[in-house]
């Protein structure tokens, strides 16, 4: 038959309806089209298929390169801010004012030893006050710093600080050399030596005269002075005489750096020892003035004049009558002053020949004088320098 479903095309492929239940999925020759759609098992224009037209729309990006995009750009700005901290941090690290800060430090907790081999002073066998156990005897010293500027130039820089002392601000200056770079970008300052203060000390006393400092001892020089390179601080100071002189202790004052302390003078004042080795020294000159036989004894205070040149004079002698009153003062610029407080006296004798026959010379009382200085202390007691000699303030007869 013609008309029947056998002889319609495609009719053939439909299923029986024995075959059919509701969880079959139909033939994709028998799927219906999308409204508007092309036909059944056609390929859709609108889906950008080759050959097909630009309204197509593109393919996104898969989701792992996405990701991948996304984490170089993060590691980007993170290495740019990591470079910027490293930079910041190295610029830091390498400033002018580090070496300053890291020896003012040194000097704030007591570690003088590091502070000067940080600041490349060189310390020598006079230099007893540049140690950690004379500082550690100090006062005063500095407890804090506050760098106030930076002025760094190509090979010099200039730091300026606000040292706490005492609690007083003092202000220092720093010097600094550049002697190269690290990995050939950020500067290395070295910290010249700064100019420390002194600590100086005058006894009123004879010269190499012993002196306490701060624990050390040392001796003063041909003025009778002594000065020692010290750190900021204040330092004990004392006389060493032994038991011939003694002097009421002091402190000397060191502000900041590079700045000369006021001299610390020591007035000594002589112990009941030295009085009585005075005393003895004076009289010792004295008796040996009256032992001399001669008319003129030499370095003394008192003499005898008129003599006869015609004569020939022998059993020349002197008789102490009196002997002199003194007192011993205060350190002058020769020694302890030794005033004559009350004369003594002497006469003097002597058998004479000549043209007129023999006889005897007389002449006195002469005062006797004992003025001078006591300028110094041995083993054997003091020594007596005295101002008159021979007469140049007294009178003979």
């Amino acid at each position: 038959m013609t008309d029947g479903p056998d002889h319609v095309p495609g009719w053939g492929s439909v299923p029986g309806a024995d075959t059919l239940r509701g969880d079959a999925v139909l033939p994709a020759v028998m799927t219906a089209p999308a409204p508007g759609g092309p036909p059944s098992g056609q390929p859709d224009a609108s889906a950008g298929g080759p050959g097909h037209g630009p309204g197509r729309p593109r393919r996104g990006l898969r989701k792992g390169a996405v990701i991948g995009i996304v984490a170089g750009a993060a590691a980007l700005v993170l290495l740019v801010v990591a470079g910027g901290i490293g930079w910041s941090v190295g610029s830091d690290s390498h400033s002018a004012e580090r070496p300053v800060q890291a020896f003012l430090q040194d000097v704030e907790d007591g570690r003088l030893s590091d502070a000067l081999e940080s600041a490349g002073i060189d310390r020598d066998t006079d230099d007893v006050l540049l140690t950690d156990a004379a500082y550690a005897e100090a006062g005063d010293k500095i407890t804090a710093h506050r760098i106030t500027s930076v002025d760094e130039g190509d090979d010099r820089a200039t730091v300026r600080v606000l040292l706490t002392q005492a609690g007083r601000s003092v202000p220092a200056t720093f010097e600094l050399e550049r002697t190269g770079t690290d990995w050939g970008v950020f500067p290395v300052w070295e910290l010249q030596p700064p100019s420390l203060g002194s600590v100086e000390v005058v006894v009123q006393g004879p010269t190499r005269s012993g002196v306490q400092v701060a624990g050390a001892q040392v001796t003063t020089g041909d003025l009778g002075a002594v000065a020692l390179r010290a750190f900021p601080g204040s330092y004990e100071v004392s006389a060493d005489g032994g038991k011939w002189f003694t002097a009421d202790a002091s402190t000397a004052a060191v502000r900041g750096f590079g700045t000369p302390g006021t001299p610390v003078v020591l007035a000594t004042t002589l112990t009941d020892a030295g009085q009585q080795a005075a005393s003895k020294a004076v009289d010792s000159w004295v008796d040996g003035c009256v032992a001399s036989p001669t008319a003129t004894p030499d370095g003394c205070s008192f003499y005898a004049y008129g003599e006869n040149p015609a004569n020939t004079y022998t059993n020349q002698k002197w008789t102490l009558d009196a002997r002199p009153a003194v007192g011993v003062g205060a350190w002058s610029s020769k020694g302890w002053l030794v005033e004559t407080r009350s004369p003594g006296s002497a006469s003097f004798t002597a058998d004479f020949t000549g043209p007129a026959g023999r006889g005897r010379a007389t002449a006195g009382p002469i005062d006797v004088n004992a003025s001078g200085w006591i300028t110094g202390f041995d083993d054997d007691g003091a020594t007596f320098v005295p101002a008159v000699a021979n007469g140049s303030s007294d009178s003979g007869s």
